[in-house]
C-alpha cells in the first residue's frame, strides 16, 4: 500500500509540475539573459574595486599610524599589513592574470592593453615586476613600505625597511641566474651583517639570516646560469672576475663573517660536496 500510495501522490505531482514547465523554463532563461547581460560589469567592477581597495587599506594605515604612541604597535601593524597586502595583490594579479600573459606578446591589442593596466596600477603606487622566464607579477613600488612606516616603526624596522626599499629597487634574479652584480651582491651581503650585528634582538633576525644565508651562498657558488665556477669540465677552476671580487671583498671587509666562507670556497670549490661543505660552515655562523 505504501508503494501505491506514494507512486499515486508522485503521478499527481507530475501532472501539476508539467502544466508550469513552459513557465518555469521561460522564467530561467529569462534570468540566464539578464545575468549574461551584466556579468561584464560586475567583473569590470571587481577588478577595479581591488584596486581601490588595497589604496583605501592603505590609507586607513596611514590614519591609524597617526594615533598609534607605541613603535612595537606599529611594527606589528605593518607585519599585519605587509600580510594583507600580500593576499590582496595576489587575488589582484590574479583577476588580470590575462593581461599579465601578454605582458611579452608584440601585438598592438596586447600592448594596449598591458599599457592600459600599467596607468591603473600607478594610480595606486603599484607596478610591475618582471620575474623571469616570462613571469610578471604585481608590486608596491619598492620604497612604498619604507615610506609608510618609517617615522612610526621601531629603528630595527626602519632600517630593514629601507634596505629592502633599496635592494627592491632592481631585479635580483632571473631565469636561474643573476641580474645584479656580484659586487653588489657581496655588498648586499655585508649590509644584513651590518643589521644584525647593530640589531642582534631584533624579531626580524631570524627572517634577515635565512635570507641573508642565501645570499652568502649565491655569492659563493652564483646560480645555475650565473655559476662562480666552472665545474662541469675535467679542468675546474674559478672565473677571473669571481676571482677579483673575492679579493676586493677579502680587501676591503676582512672582520666579515663571510670571510671564511670565502676562503672554504677557494679551496673546495672542486668537491663534489661543496654546497654541504658551505652550508654546514654557515650553521656555525
Amino acid at each position: 500500500m505504501r508503494k501505491l500510495s506514494t507512486l499515486l501522490a508522485f503521478g499527481i505531482l507530475f501532472s501539476a509540475c508539467k502544466k508550469n514547465d513552459e513557465k518555469t523554463i521561460s522564467s530561467i532563461n529569462k534570468v540566464k539573459t539578464d545575468s549574461a547581460k551584466v556579468q561584464p560589469v560586475a567583473n569590470e567592477t571587481s577588478d577595479s574595486g581591488l584596486l581601490e581597495q588595497f589604496s583605501k587599506r592603505k590609507n586607513e594605515v596611514v590614519l591609524q599610524l597617526k594615533s598609534i604612541q607605541d613603535k612595537e604597535a606599529a611594527n606589528a601593524l605593518y607585519e599585519k599589513y605587509f600580510e594583507e597586502s600580500g593576499s590582496l595583490l595576489q587575488e589582484i594579479a590574479g583577476k588580470e592574470s590575462g593581461v599579465l600573459d601578454k605582458f611579452y606578446h608584440e601585438d598592438v591589442a596586447s600592448k594596449k592593453a598591458v599599457k592600459l593596466l600599467g596607468e591603473k596600477l600607478s594610480q595606486h603606487q603599484l607596478e610591475f615586476s618582471e620575474i623571469g622566464e616570462g613571469y610578471v607579477e604585481i608590486d608596491p613600488l619598492p620604497d612604498f613600505y619604507y615610506k609608510i612606516f618609517k617615522n612610526y616603526v621601531t629603528d630595527d624596522y626602519k632600517d630593514y625597511l629601507y634596505l629592502k626599499s633599496e635592494e627592491n629597487k632592481s631585479l635580483y634574479s632571473a631565469d636561474a641566474g643573476l641580474v645584479i652584480s656580484f659586487k653588489d651582491l657581496g655588498d648586499r651581503v655585508i649590509s644584513w651583517e651590518n643589521f644584525m650585528t647593530k640589531y642582534p634582538n631584533s624579531k626580524l633576525i631570524a627572517s634577515v639570516k635565512e635570507e641573508y644565508k642565501n645570499y652568502q651562498m649565491d655569492y659563493l657558488v652564483g646560480q645555475d646560469n650565473t655559476p662562480t665556477a666552472e665545474r662541469s669540465s675535467d679542468e675546474k677552476y674559478i672565473y677571473p672576475e669571481n676571482i677579483q671580487e673575492f679579493n676586493r671583498f677579502l680587501k676591503k671587509y676582512p672582520n666579515s663573517p663571510t670571510v671564511p666562507l670565502v676562503n672554504l670556497f677557494l679551496e673546495n670549490f672542486k668537491s663534489e660536496s661543496i654546497f654541504d661543505i658551505l652550508r654546514a660552515e654557515q650553521d656555525k655562523l
